[in-house]
């Protein structure tokens, strides 16, 4: 565990995180100075398939947590359920960790594992690690 961890984090608190699928095409095809989309033409061409989205939804559901939102033009999967579940389900323990000024947070103890049945259709999980990322300026 890290030196400015405190424990592990509460096995029954509600976590919620966001998995993030692979664009039906690469992003990289977008070329600078080409007519503009609209939002739904941008979803249609570079959103997530639904069968990507269906897998991810699947697969959450079958490790207890529940489908919060699925959304193709994000990209986005949004599951919830109990710390233990959510962090089993992407291969982390959770743990409770601490920053000098003594604000707390809770983050993975190594980097999140995409499971087998989800490699090359998901690029992301967010919200594990609940770390400030930003600070009030005095």
């Amino acid at each position: 565990m890290p030196s400015d961890a405190l424990g592990p984090a509460d096995p029954d608190e509600r976590v919620e995180v966001s998995v993030i699928v692979k664009p039906r095409r690469p992003l990289d095809e977008l070329q600078p100075g080409a007519p503009p989309m609209s939002r739904e033409e941008f979803a249609a061409a570079y959103g997530a398939d639904q069968g990507d989205l269906q897998r991810v939804e699947d697969y959450a559901r079958g490790r207890g947590l529940e489908v919060v939102e699925a959304s193709q033009p994000r990209r986005t999967v949004v599951v919830a359920g109990r710390s233990a579940d959510v962090a089993a389900a992407f291969g982390v323990s959770l743990i409770r960790q601490q920053q000098d000024d003594g604000t707390e947070y809770r983050a993975p103890d190594r980097e999140v594992q995409v499971p087998a049945e989800l490699q090359g259709v998901v690029e992301g999980v967010f919200g594990l690690d609940t770390r400030p990322i930003a600070r009030h300026r005095e």
